[in-house]
């Protein structure tokens, strides 16, 4: 190894040595290879990165056909409600306390660790809509590798639709966050807005290079290094190798995320109700409720539709006859109640409908 390597360069080392996933090691090696010397005395070193990076990403993709193929052991509990909520925690904090405090549900609560041996399911109601929760085990350190059942408890997470962290320290969060993404569960971001499509023509052409945080041979090297000799990359936010790395592992599922401390005052009595909030929200959805003409609104069982959806799309949903709806009228969002709007005029939390066709 060249004697002139960076700080950069050995900090990306040790991250490369303490990796306990190949997604973890790729990332590792992107940033050595980022950092590594490029003059001649740091060619065999660059060459021995390419041929590491190009051996995890084998890895990878093994893993992922093996996946494919049922070669690796999952669980997951059937889906309920308006959407699935993983509430995921290290053991004893609180996970069980929320649970039954947003559901009612009747958990064990024990002052000792791993209670919680099987998930946990409750339903939260939201103004008549029902949200399903589910409590997994305790996660811990090295939950993805293998510990106490972990990978097939964050399968459970992988199927859900969102996540809410059960946190009191800013290093439980980080585990917790460390564990979820070396089993490919990203948080909090989607996925990365990178576009890269095989080609027949010869090479690989680079649209949007303002947003390359690398060299740009830097990024063609990379793609030839796992196997994308003829390419077309069209670029559409500020991009590393590692985002790239991300954007071809298809493995990789992005989950929106909150997280709560179980034992603060914000998850208690009147506050619960602003939990339940934000709960929702990460659903991306709205509540629409129905009104048929001469008749009281319908509070009980509300449409969950996703958010921006029109006044036509939530009338098919209710009746195929409503596809030829004549118009609408609408309370809430609307400047007054029953005022009639176009087909295309787009929903909001608490809206109520009234379809004529």
């Amino acid at each position: 190894m060249p004697s002139n390597v960076t700080i950069e360069f050995e900090k990306a080392r040790m991250n490369y040595d303490q990796a306990n996933s190949p997604e973890a090691k790729l990332a590792a090696l992107l940033e050595m290879q980022r950092a590594a010397p490029s003059h001649k005395g740091g060619e065999n070193l660059r060459k021995d990165l390419s041929g590491k990076i190009a051996a995890v990403r084998r890895e990878m993709d093994k893993k992922k056909q093996q996946e494919k193929k049922g070669g690796g052991k999952s669980v997951s509990v059937p889906k309920e409600g308006i959407g699935q909520v993983a509430v995921v925690g290290k053991p004893n904090s609180g996970k069980s306390t929320l649970l039954k405090r947003l559901t009612g549900v009747d958990v064990e609560i024990a002052p000792y660790e791993f209670t919680t041996t099987k998930p946990e399911i409750g339903m939260l109601d939201f103004h008549g809509a029902k949200i399903q929760l589910v409590e997994i085990p305790a996660i811990v350190e090295g939950s993805s590798l293998g510990k106490f059942n972990g990978p097939q408890v964050l399968a459970i997470v992988r199927n859900a639709d969102v996540v809410v962290l059960v946190s009191s320290s800013e290093k439980d969060e980080e585990v917790l966050k460390s564990e979820l993404e070396n089993a490919g569960i990203i948080l909090n971001r989607g996925k990365p807005r990178i576009k890269i499509s095989t080609v027949n023509q010869r090479g690989i052409s680079i649209a949007g290079k303002q947003f390359l945080k690398c060299r740009e041979t830097e990024l063609q090297q990379y793609l030839k290094d796992v196997g994308l000799m003829h390419a077309s990359v069209v670029l559409s936010e500020p991009t590393d190798l590692k985002l790239v790395s991300m954007a071809l592992n298809e493995s990789l599922t992005f989950k929106k995320s909150i997280t709560i401390d179980a034992f603060s005052d914000n998850a208690t009595g009147k506050n619960l109700e602003n939990l339940k909030e934000d709960i929702f929200k990460l659903l991306g959805k709205v509540l629409v409720y129905t009104k048929k003409p001469g008749r009281e609104i319908d509070y009980t069982a509300p449409l969950a539709m996703p958010s921006g959806t029109t006044v036509e799309e939530a009338a098919k949903s209710l009746h195929k006859d409503f596809s030829k709806m004549k118009y609408a009228k609408l309370w809430g969002s609307s400047k007054y109640g029953g005022q009639r709007v176009p087909k295309d005029y787009k929903l909001k939390n608490f809206d109520v409908i009234e379809v004529y066709s």
